[in-house]
């Protein structure tokens, strides 16, 4: 997972314009638009001093295609066109003072046209379709991924240094007539861009130009897919947004509200529920006088309270759930739910799956005793697989902690779960690891990753508390100080358990190793300090779980210790860790974290793209909880609780798993919207969850 080059501050913002192009201009807007193609190249915000663009152009994102900037896109034009017809050459540009143009493109007998103007403090930009020929035109034969209009809003890492003042998350909601993308400045600092449809609906978006080359460190290109079919000869249909600047979720809110006539916000007291649980939706907007919603093919009464239109939700079935609100003059959108079963079953059944159906057992094999790869298509234990993300260790370790904690959290007595984790636990210690404490990329293979030893030392943690035997723990020190003798100091891991070590070693006795252990925690935590916000580069450059272990450990070192500094330190890391959560009303986006690469990596389908949810939005959740705590604030609870609960879609009730679910539409043209058959990582949510249940409800 190589970095990419990292452009410097200069090259971001307000010198892009190139010669032969467009400059509309206002008191909060700079755009930029290539007259040779009629896309828009830059958005700046003048005020802006790091005079960001928040589009990705040929100045700060090189690495695209120039066919897939900004306006630009694609029509199902039919089976003669092949089904694909590209604007990219404008028959006509009229430009208008400084402050508006229009550019036409013509695809046979369909007339793209854009419309873009600066309109007091926001950009309104308008494309219409008018079929100019005798014969209807199928817009979308293909499906709606064959009409497309690319927006590749600037969602790329290339450094910290770079990143946070220069580079923007995306966060996109098409649902329909309230369809919006916020985007948040990753360095969360102000002004935002946001951008509400105001005319026509978005059913879908997709992503392109994801690649060996870039690797995991760019969103790719997005395209958003306008819900338009058939056009009749002479009909025309319009899709139209506002962009805004904002300061902020709850300033894009209300701004959108005000901007939109049809745009909607969307809340839920639970977007996954348990059986035998309500939750409570609550819809703002201009909604009219009598909005309809419907779960599937039952309505739903809505009632009108000071918070807006509300309706009660039974969790139902298990499964996902379509809520649709009609409202307005002919206008639709909607909220995704779901319902899973109720922690202690879920991971009660998938215990059970991983010791009945994901050990390996092959007396002579390396891999003998160790959980593996399950593939949910071939219904069998993926032993084929030799990529180091889908081996016998790294992330698979989760496996072995989760039946460790169920273990002993529900003092089962199920003799075959118990024998199969000996297994497995003997497999850690003679093929995973070294006495000396050395952790093993693979069974028998010493490559050094060290995101491999947290995991196993959560292990030795794990089954130490299960056996009440100080042989784990010693195995635990031991793992702790070869991480630190091999440059763990200067990482970003996920997973130490600095404060359930140090409470494991002091219930046990061992004031040595305690004293030796907190010390280089402290240690750690003091590099950290340091450091601040100018994270390494990783396996990616700049990601979630980067972010996220920094908050973590020092509020960990904050529980351990009490000393307010490390609370204090733990701060800018959480502001930033929120800016990766969606707010979207849909159970794989609300309270996930943006991630894109992880079903490339780990899963079977190799896809890059969102994967919403992954997993490791989980971590999340554990610095929520332990914020709240550590604070008081009231706030973190419940966000912990909803990013825990969002993530168990990655389990199904028989003990299946996913390792990440593919959300858009398509990527590089694969269709989407899927969970990938590989079990693989995925249970360090479940480990997650059962940290945080011992303190509170999930």
């Amino acid at each position: 997972m190589a970095a990419s080059a990292v452009l410097p501050a200069s090259a971001q913002g307000a010198e892009e314009q190139p010669k032969d192009g467009l400059l509309l201009e206002s008191s909060v807007f700079r755009i930029s638009i290539d007259r040779n193609t009629g896309a828009l190249i830059s958005i700046i915000n003048p005020t802006d001093t790091a005079a960001m663009s928040w589009v990705g152009g040929p100045q700060n994102a090189p690495w695209q295609p120039r066919s897939s900037l900004w306006g630009l896109g694609f029509a199902d034009l039919g089976a003669g066109q092949l089904h694909r017809g590209r604007w990219g050459e404008p028959t006509s540009i009229r430009q208008i003072g400084n402050t508006g143009v229009v550019i036409s493109y013509q695809l046979g007998s369909l007339l793209v046209e854009v419309d873009r103007k600066l309109v007091g403090d926001a950009l309104e930009e308008s494309y219409i379709f008018r079929n100019t020929g005798n014969k209807p035109i199928s817009m979308r034969e293909r499906g709606k991924a064959s009409l497309a209009i690319y927006m590749p809003c600037n969602d790329h890492y290339t450094s910290a240094t770079d990143v946070l003042e220069n580079r923007a998350h995306a966060h996109i909601w098409t649902g329909g007539s309230s369809s919006w993308i916020a985007m948040l400045r990753m360095g969360g600092r102000a002004p935002h861009l946001g951008l509400v449809v105001t005319q026509g609906a978005l059913d879908g978006y997709s992503i392109e130009d994801r690649d060996q080359v870039t690797l995991s460190n760019t969103r790719g290109t997005i395209l958003v897919h306008p819900a338009i079919d058939t056009l009749q000869p002479g009909q025309s249909a319009t899709v139209s947004w506002t962009m805004f600047w904002h300061k902020g979720w709850q300033d894009f809110f209300a701004q959108a509200l005000r901007r939109s006539q049809q745009m909607v916000r969307i809340d839920a007291s639970d977007w996954t529920s348990f059986p035998g649980e309500t939750s409570t939706l609550t819809f703002q907007g201009q909604l009219g006088s009598s909005p309809a919603l419907k779960i599937g093919d039952i309505s739903v009464p809505l009632r009108r309270t000071s918070k807006g239109w509300q309706a009660n939700v039974a969790a139902g079935e298990v499964g996902e759930h379509i809520a649709t609100l009609r409202y307005g003059s002919g206008l639709a959108t909607r909220a995704v739910l779901n319902t899973v079963p109720d922690l202690r079953t879920t991971v009660a059944a998938r215990v059970e799956f991983i010791a009945q159906r994901q050990q390996w057992h092959k007396a002579g094999d390396p891999w003998d005793g160790a959980y593996i790869v399950f593939d949910n298509e071939a219904d069998v234990p993926a032993r084929w697989e030799r990529a180091s993300d889908r081996n016998s260790g790294r992330e698979r370790v989760g496996m072995g902690v989760l039946l460790a904690k169920w273990l002993a959290e529900t003092k089962s007595p199920n003799v075959e779960i118990r024998h199969s984790l000996d297994r497995y636990y003997s497999f850690v210690c003679s093929h995973l690891q070294r006495e000396d404490g050395y952790v093993f990329d693979d069974a028998d293979q010493p490559r050094k990753r060290l995101y491999n030893w947290p995991w196993v030392m959560q292990l030795h943690l794990a089954m130490s508390g299960l056996t009440q035997d100080a042989a784990p723990l010693r195995r635990f020190a031991a793992t702790v100080e070869s991480f630190y003798r091999e440059g763990g100091v200067e990482f970003y891991p996920i997973g130490l358990p600095v404060a359930e070590g140090l409470q494991a070693l002091n219930a046990a006795g061992m004031m040595a190793e305690h004293a030796r252990i907190s010390a280089l925690f402290v240690q750690h935590g003091d590099r950290l300090m340091q450091r601040g916000t100018q994270y390494p580069a990783s396996e990616v450059n700049y990601e979630q779980s980067i972010v996220a272990p920094a908050a973590i450990i020092l509020l960990e070192l904050h529980q351990a210790t009490g000393n307010v500094k490390w609370l204090r330190g733990a701060q800018p890391h959480i502001e930033l860790l929120e800016l990766f959560d969606g707010q979207q009303p849909d159970h794989h986006l609300n309270g996930i974290s943006i991630r894109h690469w992880d079903g490339y990596w780990f899963g079977k389908a190799k896809m890059w793209g969102d994967t919403f949810p992954h997993y490791w939005s989980s971590l999340n959740a554990l610095a929520w909880d332990m914020q709240g705590r550590a604070t008081g604030d009231r706030r973190w609870q419940p966000m912990a609780r909803k990013t825990l609960r969002n993530n168990l879609s990655l389990f199904t009730a028989d003990g299946r798993a996913s390792a990440a679910f593919i959300y858009p539409t398509t990527v590089n043209g694969r269709p989407g919207y899927f969970a990938d058959p590989y079990a693989n990582d995925q249970d360090w949510t479940l480990v997650h969850a059962l940290q945080l249940k011992n303190g509170g409800p999930v």
